[in-house]
């Protein structure tokens, strides 16, 4: 067992404290031989792999231990301490769910080992931890239903927590994805998400009917997409531009994104879906990380209404803790002088200060997501499976990463916002009736619209109970205080 140690913040802790994040090193482990999730406890030299056939991942264990698996002493390990069981369970979001069935008590099972493990590397219960991960090794698949194929991910992401937590004690062989840039996996991943879910589609068409409020009349006009990607959301904004009594004269787009390659073809798409509407285009490439773009390269002009788009992005700025990235980003929006600033995020609190709730809460958004594409793909399907592998890289980095994928609900972004002089600007019956008749197009009727924060502020799209994206608008604050950008009807 690790022996527990104080730290300065007065916590007593076997590992980085959950409350302040100071390191505190483990002191005289012992070695558990772990047969299941590919996972073995050893020290780093004298290891070999050992390989699951539901792992995608593999860790190590010494050549001398043994293939049995070490139960928890139930009088002793924390998971089984009552208080700290219910706790995390209802945290977790898991208790109020009935097993009605063998099939839902097995899958409470499994989300049950999840939390059990968690908390087992919350209080650096080693002994416990290797029995967890093991037993979920065993009953997790990426190819199962939906809860086996969620655990499987879980999994994988809380034993390369475990990893950086105690590298002189543990080894892993990372996925192939975390050591390779994989942008045309992620490419695929999201157009067949678009194709499948509204998801993509509620985000797109509710900005771009919010966006032609701020174009109305407007003979030149330039938005800046701040990660345009394959820019699949500007070509019914197109459609709906060239059907105006008076459509601009001048359409200019901005794409910001890290190649240039595909900024390139973006370009050439949007730019023959223009000419097919005869909708003078142009588009400008920024090929540059988010916070190394400047001012000069957006090529912002006096006589222009300027748009910029953020979909997806602001919480990347959230690993700064002191929130410089984010007031430095939202700077440069500003001094683009916007219109409008459009905003689309997960609509989660995936930032929490305590490990354990950024696992607990990511485990219930995630749960949903993955309930979600089992509503419209069968379990053998290629397509799902890379969908699911997309959201498995960000669960690997709210649970085991550094915070690029650091969500905030729509009422903390709103504070932040305000904070860096954005006032919001409304969301009106235009945008709603709009992000309805985009799921109307689609089968699964457990998706859902609702306005969120007093006026109409923004408008957030559920699964049956889970709050997954908001999108909202926002105009920079005059001298005054108040913004110049007018309310939607």
């Amino acid at each position: 067992m690790t022996a527990a140690t104080r730290c300065p913040c007065g916590a007593r802790t076997g590992r980085d404290c959950a409350g302040c994040g100071r390191a505190a090193r483990p002191q005289g482990m012992r070695s558990h031989g772990g047969t299941g999730a590919a996972w073995g406890c050893s020290p780093a030299s004298a290891c070999r792999p050992v390989q699951k056939r539901n792992a995608s991942i593999a860790l190590f264990k010494t050549e001398n231990n043994s293939d049995t698996i070490e139960v928890p002493n139930e009088n002793n390990k924390s998971h089984h301490d009552s208080h700290k069981n219910r706790s995390w369970r209802e945290i977790s979001g898991i208790t109020n769910q009935k097993e009605n069935t063998q099939t839902e008590h097995h899958g409470l099972e499994i989300l049950s080992f999840l939390v059990h493990c968690a908390e087992a590397i919350s209080s650096g219960d080693h002994a416990s931890m290797n029995y967890f991960l093991s037993r979920l090794g065993d009953m997790a698949s990426p190819t199962g239903s939906s809860v086996h194929r969620l655990a499987a991910y879980f999994t994988e992401a809380l034993a390369l927590f475990a990893v950086k937590l105690w590298p002189h004690l543990f080894s892993a062989n990372p996925p192939r994805d975390i050591i390779e840039q994989l942008n045309d996996d992620e490419a695929t991943a999201l157009r067949l998400l678009d194709q499948a879910t509204p998801i993509p589609k509620f985000i797109h068409f509710t900005l771009n009917e919010r966006l032609m409020r701020a174009f109305e009349g407007k003979e030149r006009v330039h938005i800046v997409d701040l990660d345009i990607k394959q820019g699949l959301q500007w070509p019914s904004l197109f459609q709906s531009l060239a059907s105006m009594p008076n459509p601009p004269k001048h359409v200019r787009v901005t794409g910001v994104g890290d190649s240039k390659s595909e900024l390139q073809s973006t370009g050439a798409r949007l730019a023959a879906v223009a000419d097919s509407l005869n909708l003078p285009f142009q588009f400008h490439v920024v090929v540059d990380q988010l916070e190394d773009v400047r001012l000069w390269m957006l090529h912002a002009k006096e006589g222009e209404c300027l748009a910029v788009n953020c979909v997806l992005q602001l919480h990347k700025t959230l690993y700064d803790e002191t929130g410089t990235a984010l007031r430095d980003l939202m700077s440069l929006i500003r001094s683009t002088n916007p219109a409008i600033v459009l905003v689309a995020e997960e609509e989660a609190e995936h930032n929490h200060h305590l490990w354990e709730m950024r696992f607990c809460n990511s485990l219930k958004y995630y749960a949903a997501i993955f309930d979600a594409l089992s509503a419209c793909f069968p379990e053998e399907s290629f397509e799902r499976a890379k969908i699911e592998r997309m959201f498995a890289r960000k669960i690997r980095n709210i649970v085991a990463g550094e915070g690029s994928e650091r969500h905030e609900s729509f009422g903390r972004w709103s504070e932040m916002m305000k904070d860096c002089r954005f006032e919001n600007v409304g969301m009106g019956e235009r945008e709603k009736i709009q992000s309805q008749v985009i799921l109307r197009m689609y089968s699964d009727s457990s998706y859902w619209v609702e306005k969120k924060g007093g006026n109409g502020e923004s408008l957030c799209l559920n699964w049956e109970e889970q709050q997954l994206y908001t999108v909202s608008a926002w105009a920079p604050m005059d001298v005054g205080g108040s913004s110049i950008a007018a309310m939607p009807d």
